[in-house]
C-alpha cells in the first residue's frame, strides 16, 4: 500500500524517492508518507544539497529518516521510540523537518 501511495505522490517528480529497505521500514513502524512529507524530504535534500552533505538525518519530533543526498534517495525511516535508542553514524548533516 505504501508503494501505491508513493506512486501516487509522483516521488520521482519530487525529487526524492525510497529504497526497498526505508518501504520496508516505514510500513513496519506504521510511518505514514504524505505528499507533504515528500516535499518536505525534498527541500531537506535541497537544503543538504546546498551545504554539500552526501548523508543526512532528516527529522521531526515524531520520525526521521536516513537520506543519501546524491542519490536523493531514503535509506531508512524510524519511529521518535527507536530514536532514542539508536547512535547515527555516517551521517554528515541534520536537518529538521
Amino acid at each position: 500500500m505504501l508503494q501505491q501511495e508513493l506512486a501516487k505522490s509522483g516521488q520521482a517528480s519530487q525529487g526524492v524517492a525510497f529504497s526497498k529497505h526505508a518501504i520496508s521500514r516505514a510500513q513496519e513502524r506504521g510511518i505514514e508518507v504524505t505528499p507533504d512529507l515528500m516535499d518536505q524530504l525534498a527541500g531537506s535534500v535541497i537544503r543538504a544539497q546546498a551545504k554539500g552533505a552526501t548523508n543526512i538525518l532528516a527529522m521531526d519530533t515524531e520520525k526521521a529518516f536516513i537520506i543519501n543526498v546524491p542519490s536523493a534517495k531514503v535509506i531508512t525511516a524510524i519511529t521518535q521510540e527507536e530514536m532514542k535508542e539508536n547512535v547515527f553514524t555516517n551521517i554528515d548533516g541534520a536537518v529538521f523537518l
